[in-house]
């Protein structure tokens, strides 16, 4: 039998100074067989302004996590009355609580603690280990640290949850239909957020641009100077700006907002089938690729610099002949750097897939060329890594 009594009346100040009500609304489940330990808990516990729930067993711990307000920790014993020494239950409930609420800070407690079960806690996602009987100060203050470290977690994973529900909407869309031309976009990203970015307008008179751009790294920083990026951008090519001065002003309005670290590449294309042109600035990119109906293939490469480096930088236009047939494709360097330790998918390899699927629609060749770059890696593909395809109708759209 546990010593609890001399135990559960009051609590002296932890090391970060746990005292009064600095658990205030804190909602804590406790969990185990004995009910004085519960007992012994609440008493500790609700001076410091916790709400404390108590359960017995597993069950009740599983039916109490799906009530409708979330806890802010789970309190449990490891052994029950199934085993009352191994932990074995204990670290079984712990793995069937995580797949209930995977941020919830969880502190187990046992009097039969050994290393290889404390690692064992550590592994499957516990904050902490406490061992019974406890001391009030250590055990108020792994509370406190816990339900904070949780609430972050949860605060975070809220952020991340809702730049990328804003992201998808921007970027999930399916690729729109604008007369005269067919369009297939792919993209995946590496870490929930990404730095890939694909932007389409229908422009007067029949012309079509289209953007593709990579910001330096990827997960959330990376997005949201993404973000900052296409909302200048969509501004610019409403203005209908030539390719040549609209990576220019991007590149002045970009540079203060990019660190010594960071930077972004783009291209800017605008395809006029009435004139039979392209034109097109490379910002730092890789090189898009136009394949001709005859196989033949012409590189986007004419530019400048990537944009956040220089905030004058000046680019050059590069002018190529379209014609009904054509392909345009462009990737970022998740597709053409795909691989498994130094072969990588490259230039050549690209290449020689977006052959094999000339005959394949746009709209079916862009998951394609990502599958292509998928198994070229073996494994995952290591960075974001997005494609996009635009067909010129055979007939060219005519003008008004």
């Amino acid at each position: 039998m546990i010593d609890l009594a001399s135990r559960s009346e009051g609590a002296p100040a932890g090391p970060q100074g746990t005292s009064g009500r600095e658990l205030d609304g804190f909602r804590v489940l406790v969990a185990d067989d004995q009910s004085d330990v519960l007992e012994a808990i609440r008493l500790l516990l609700k001076p410091h302004g916790c709400q404390v729930s108590a359960v017995s067993s597993p069950a009740a711990v599983l039916a109490a996590l799906r009530e409708t307000l979330p806890f802010d920790l789970l309190l449990m014993d490891l052994n029950y009355a199934r085993d009352t020494t191994s932990g074995d239950e204990g670290l079984e409930l712990v793995t069937r609580v995580k797949a209930v609420d995977p941020d919830l800070p969880v502190v187990v407690m046992t009097a039969w603690s050994t290393v290889p079960l404390a690692v064992a806690t550590m592994r499957e996602g516990v904050g902490d280990f406490v061992q019974k009987p406890w001391d009030n100060a250590h055990l108020l203050d792994t509370i406190r640290v816990q339900v904070l470290a949780g609430r972050r977690r949860r605060r975070t994973q809220r952020l991340e949850s809702d730049a990328l529900a804003v992201q998808r909407r921007l970027l999930g869309a399916a690729a729109p239909r604008v007369p005269g031309y067919e369009l297939g976009v792919a993209l995946r990203v590496a870490e929930g957020l990404g730095g890939d970015a694909y932007h389409v307008s229908a422009l007067p008179g029949g012309r079509l641009a289209v953007v593709i751009a990579d910001v330096c790294g990827k997960g959330t920083p990376a997005a949201l100077l993404m973000a900052s990026v296409m909302a200048s951008l969509e501004d610019l090519v409403t203005g209908d700006h030539s390719p040549r001065t609209l990576c220019a002003r991007l590149a002045r309005t970009m540079a203060p907002r990019l660190g010594s670290d960071r930077f972004v590449s783009l291209v800017y294309a605008v395809l006029d089938p009435a004139r039979g042109t392209l034109v097109y600035a490379n910002a730092g990119h890789p090189a898009p690729v136009l394949l001709r109906p005859d196989g033949s293939v012409r590189r986007l490469r004419r530019g400048g610099p990537v944009l956040g480096v220089l905030a004058e930088a000046d680019y050059e236009e590069g002018l190529l002949a379209l014609q009904p047939g054509d392909r345009l494709v462009l990737v970022t360097d998740g597709i053409t750097e795909a691989g498994e330790g130094t072969e990588e998918l490259g230039d050549d390899g690209l290449i020689a897939g977006l052959r094999d699927l000339r005959e394949v629609a746009a709209a079916e060749a862009a998951p394609r060329i990502l599958d292509l770059a998928r198994r070229f890696a073996v494994d995952e593909l290591a960075d974001d890594a997005t494609v996009m395809v635009v067909d010129v109708s055979p007939a060219a759209p005519p003008r008004p």
